[in-house]
């Protein structure tokens, strides 16, 4: 029965047919069936006795009359039957004396296909009784076997005695009755489904078709459409169903039309309430929000189950879960006003929380009404916040009404106009403003106001003791809701001192602070214009381009207070020396420029050149010191030299170089060989600033050797620079633009670091010493002496096999500092060597001072040693006088066996030059064999 309520009727009646016609198939085959083959097995029996009985009389008759051929014809007879398998008389020694079939007959019955047992034949010739054997084994044969009296001649008995076998196939009959009863069943069950077929498809048409009818118009109802009908006439039970469903259908209509009118008043009610309206479940999940609600918390989806934590931070919602619980605790409403922070905003809420309860009285949901205190709060707030901005305000602030009478004024009013409140309320605005504002100005601002709202200007006023001051004013009109105006409030600030410091800082903007002479931003300017003119009226002026020389070895020496007093004392002169209309400018450190209009000649420019550079090099007379000096000037006119400002100030800087080239104390005009050279200049030292970032320089190790034992002493550490841009530059030409920059500094650096990585890298450079070059400017700063001592100091570098090589210079322009750290090189076991000697400023005196230990023949000597006597005696006596210092000599640039001959023979110390080895490569060095190289 639960099958049935779980499938469909229509189906349920079909599933039933079917079911039925199984079941009278299976009752045929399983009951009937055998029933019937026990009854015709019971039929076989009686039908077979009987035949033995008939026979046995007659054959017994048709023997006493040996009457055989009578017995074989009545044997015959009987076997006609289809079912009929064996039909045998046999004698008494159980030969076949007649048969069904004649080639058995004389046959013993052990050689005929028969299934009787022959212990029952036996049986049956001992005790006289007829037997019935079924055989099922191997056939379905029923056997009959019963005995038969032989008679003797002339009618005699006598005690012989014969059998009758009969065997009957029972497969026969039974499959002709179960055939006829299967045909009879099929028969039966083909109408039974032919009119469970019929009968269903009545009941589709009659019950099914209105079943559907009511199922749909259930199903329209459940979705809604509460005006569905059915109207079934007939008093059947589907009609009285239909009937029910219409009375139903008409209640739920009447009933849903009344909810629908409620739910409308309860929505208007909802969405228009100035209240929050929210439901939340007893596990703290909307169920229903409002619009209001909505808006204040967009993020609210009923959808996926939020809570307040979904909403609010967990210390703030927490705050309102535990009012949930205090309202499903007490099953009270509570009110309560609360204040907590949404998206870095300040929320005040006024709520109510009540619960809300189920037909059993329990508690299911929580609704909360709550109302937005936010803007009242932040009302509130602002307005206690601008009056105390309005009473501490450091501005100036002034209300007035629509006819522009002042209403209220702040402190600080008070405090800069001197006029209390008392004196100014009720007093038109032009009391207090635009004391010396002209009229225009006035209106203006009144029209800015009645057009935009608002005017923003600076004014003059007036204090109360009649002071003049500068004031910034910015007065808005105030709007009520339909746009019109009912006041104006005015904020001021007293710029004065503002006013004052902006016209100063012009001044400072375009002046040099320590000369008070035109800055560079100034001279450009007017540059500018001098060119605008030039160009509008077809005429030239020239730039002078001065910088004075050795300025920043007095600097360095004397002090920057010492220098800025030189350059002011240059700055007059500079102006004493040139015309009222030229422009002279300051453009940083010892650069000076002269702007020089008026279609000046060259003629004239080089004698104002001339004039400056005799004018700069007369003594000055600084803290009772005379103090000499120079400059060099380079000199551009526009439009020649460049027709942009940038162009020929540049053009004028490239000619001063070559100024300074020619010998200093000079000026030169530019030419554009000058600017040919300038360019290079510009290009080594913008690539001298990427140069180690870009990994271009390299150390190369060339051999010292002593000439006397023929082994290496050590090496000398060669930079080398191959420049992604300007392919390979020499030394020479790097190392002084380098020196006149802080690159110098990074150089010997790098250098230092290098030469420490090379010796850990180099088995023969690890234990050798290694010279390395160190620029006299370096000397003016501790940085590469610190450098050395820290790497000595963990290990990284063995200062003892270092040689630090400087040049005369070094020695002459800066010699406490030079005395100094070469001192401390001396004391961490650094060996100092004098680079060029020969060539500079050589002084015994400094020899004696300085801790050196060797000094260093230049190549421009040895050049010639083998045929210049003077060559040959300077280093001759350079040899000598080293030796009595207890310093040794290295002579450097030696190419062949004549000049190493020479300077072996007048007991040089060491020789460096190609003659022994060219700079090695720090792969070469290990591999270097210096026997192998003079073979």
């Amino acid at each position: 029965m639960i099958l049935f309520t779980r499938i469909s009727l229509q189906r349920s009646i079909l599933l039933l047919i079917m079911t039925l016609s199984c079941v009278l198939v299976s009752f045929n085959y399983f009951v009937l069936r055998p029933q019937f083959e026990s009854i015709m097995l019971e039929h076989s029996r009686l039908d077979i006795i009987s035949t033995m009985n008939r026979l046995q009389g007659s054959i017994e008759y048709m023997l006493r009359n040996d009457d055989v051929d009578g017995m074989k014809r009545e044997v015959a007879a009987n076997s006609v039957k289809e079912e009929v398998m064996h039909l045998i008389v046999f004698d008494d020694q159980l030969r076949a004396v007649a048969s069904s079939q004649l080639a058995d007959q004389g046959r013993h019955y052990s050689e005929l296909t028969l299934h009787a047992a022959k212990n029952m034949m036996e049986d049956v010739l001992v005790k006289r009784t007829r037997k019935l054997y079924e055989s099922r084994s191997v056939e379905n044969s029923l056997y009959g076997i019963a005995p038969i009296h032989i008679l003797g001649s002339e009618g005699i008995r006598d005690s012989r005695w014969g059998l009758l076998v009969i065997e009957v196939d029972l497969s026969v009959r039974q499959s002709e009755l179960l055939s006829e009863m299967d045909w009879f069943f099929w028969q039966a069950t083909f109408l039974l489904a032919l009119m469970g077929g019929l009968f269903w498809l009545g009941f589709q048409k009659s019950v099914n078709r209105r079943l559907a009818i009511i199922i749909t118009a259930a199903q329209r109802i459940a979705e809604g459409e509460f005006h569905t009908r059915l109207s079934f006439t007939g008093k059947d039970e589907l009609s009285e169903i239909a009937g029910a469903m219409d009375f139903m259908a008409g209640k739920i209509e009447e009933d849903h039309k009344e909810l629908v009118s409620r739910h409308k008043e309860l929505d208007s009610i909802l969405r228009n309430i100035p209240s929050m309206v929210y439901i939340k479940d007893v596990n703290g999940q909307y169920l229903m929000v409002n619009d209001r609600f909505k808006a204040a918390f967009p993020s609210v989806e009923l959808a996926t189950n939020q809570t307040v934590f979904n909403i609010l931070p967990c210390d703030e919602a927490e705050k309102f879960t535990r009012y949930d619980a205090e309202v499903l605790e007490t099953g009270e409403a509570l009110s309560k006003r609360v204040s907590f922070t949404y998206h870095n905003e300040i929320r005040h809420l006024f709520m109510v929380k009540f619960p809300l309860y189920d037909t059993d009285k329990l508690a299911y949901a929580i609704c909360t009404m709550a109302t937005d205190l936010s803007e009242q709060e932040q009302t509130e707030n602002l307005l206690n916040i601008s009056k105390s901005i309005f009473e501490n305000a450091v501005d100036t602030i002034v209300i007035m009404d629509e006819e522009r009478r002042i209403i209220d004024v702040n402190q600080s009013f008070e405090n800069v106009t001197g006029y209390s409140k008392k004196e100014v309320v009720g007093k038109g605005s032009d009391f207090i403003t635009l004391c010396e504002t002209n009229t225009e100005t006035y209106q203006e601002m009144w029209l800015s106001l009645f057009d935009k709202g608002h005017w923003i200007g600076e004014i003059i006023n007036h204090r109360k003791n009649g002071e003049e001051y500068f004031e910034r004013l910015s007065i808005n009109s105030i709007n009520n809701r339909d746009g019109e105006i009912t006041g104006y409030i005015g904020i001021s600030q007293d710029i004065t001192q503002e006013k004052e410091a902006r016209q100063n800082l012009a001044r400072l903007a375009f002046r040099d602070s320590l000369t008070g002479l035109h800055n560079r931003e100034s001279f450009k300017n007017h540059l500018i214009d001098a060119a605008e003119y030039t160009e509008r009226y077809g005429k030239s002026f020239g730039v002078l381009f001065i910088d004075l020389d050795f300025f920043k070895e007095v600097n360095d020496s004397q002090g920057h207070d010492f220098g800025d007093l030189l350059l002011k004392m240059v700055a007059d002169r500079l102006v004493q020396g040139t015309r009222a209309m030229d422009v002279v400018s300051r453009l940083g450190g010892d650069e000076f420029t002269i702007l020089m209009p008026g279609n000046v000649s060259d003629a004239g420019l080089a004698a104002s050149a001339c004039q400056i550079v005799k004018k700069l090099s007369e003594p000055y007379c600084i803290e009772g010191a005379d103090l000499v000096i120079g400059c060099s000037i380079g000199i551009a006119v526009f439009p020649r030299d460049g027709s942009d400002i940038d162009l020929l100030l540049k053009h004028a800087d490239a000619a001063m170089y070559h100024a300074k080239e020619l010998g200093r104390g000079r000026f030169s005009f530019f030419n554009f060989s000058i600017n040919e050279k300038n360019q290079r200049l510009i290009a080594v030292k913008n690539a001298l600033r990427s140069a180690i970032d870009n990994a271009e320089y390299r150390l190369v190790y060339q051999p010292k050797v002593d000439p006397h034992k023929g082994v290496i002493t050590g090496y000398e550490a060669l930079l080398r620079w191959d420049s992604k841009g300007l392919g390979m530059v020499s030394p020479a030409e790097f190392i002084p633009i380098a020196e006149e920059s802080t690159e110098i500094e990074n150089i010997t650096d790098w250098v230092i670091k290098c030469v420490t990585k090379d010796k850990q890298q180099s088995v023969k450079l690890r234990h050798a010493n290694v010279a390395i070059n160190i620029s006299a400017k370096q000397f003016k700063s501790d940085s590469w002496v610190n450098t050395l001592r820290d790497m000595d100091g963990n290990g990284q570098l063995n200062v003892a096999l270092i040689t630090v090589e400087v040049t005369e210079t070094a020695l002459i322009d800066s010699f406490e500092n030079t005395l100094v750290q070469l001192s401390a090189l001396r004391h961490l076991g650094a060996t100092i060597a004098i680079d060029d000697f020969g060539i500079g400023y050589s002084s015994l005196s400094y020899l004696k001072k300085m801790p050196i230990d060797y000094v260093k023949i230049d190549r421009s000597f040895v050049q010639d040693i083998v045929n210049d006597p003077d060559d040959q005696a300077i280093v001759q006596t350079v040899i000598t006088m080293s030796h009595a210092l207890d310093i040794k000599v290295i002579a450097e640039g030696a190419e062949s066996v004549e000049q190493v001959t020479f300077l072996k023979s007048r007991g040089c110390d060491e020789i460096q030059g190609y003659f022994y080895a060219k700079p090695l490569e720090l792969s070469q060095v290990d591999d270097f064999n210096l026997a192998a190289s003079k073979t």
